[in-house]
């Protein structure tokens, strides 16, 4: 049996998560050369278990159940969060900064707007994929 081809709101999610997929393939091979390596690691790992994760969402988003806006807050909220906490955390590998992330940045520091920079992507990084993941949840739940 032949699978239909996903709908474009699934394909553009399929996409991020791919590509970020690939930035953690790129990025291991790289760990080195970061002014933190551990926190690049860190960067890495979220990357490759991000992107696996935003394409399983991309599978099941045809099967979910929203209105019309639901679906793009959940998108990209999902989408942007995810991209959005491993550049932080690429960041913080590349500046040294630690204060978002002490366990992974013990024994780094980064100039104050760094530190703020990291900080301030951390956050509301964390927020927009809490909010994209429970509404995806939600919809899964409803789609029963």
């Amino acid at each position: 049996m032949i699978e239909p081809a996903l709908p474009p709101s699934a394909r553009s999610l399929a996409i991020v998560g791919a590509a970020l997929f690939l930035a953690g393939l790129l990025q291991g091979a790289a760990v080195d050369l970061f002014a933190n390596p551990r926190m690049a690691l860190s960067a890495h790992l979220d990357a490759v278990q991000s992107g696996v994760a935003v394409m399983v969402a991309a599978l099941f988003w045809p099967r979910v159940r929203w209105n019309a806006r639901t679906e793009i807050v959940a998108r990209w909220t999902l989408a942007a969060g995810m991209v959005g906490l491993w550049l932080g955390i690429t960041l913080a590998a590349t500046t040294g900064a630690s204060e978002a992330l002490p366990m992974a940045g013990a024994g780094y520091s980064a100039a104050l707007i760094a530190e703020n920079a990291v900080t301030t992507i951390i956050v509301s990084s964390s927020a927009a994929l809490t909010v994209g993941w429970a509404l995806f949840l939600i919809g899964l739940i409803r789609a029963r």
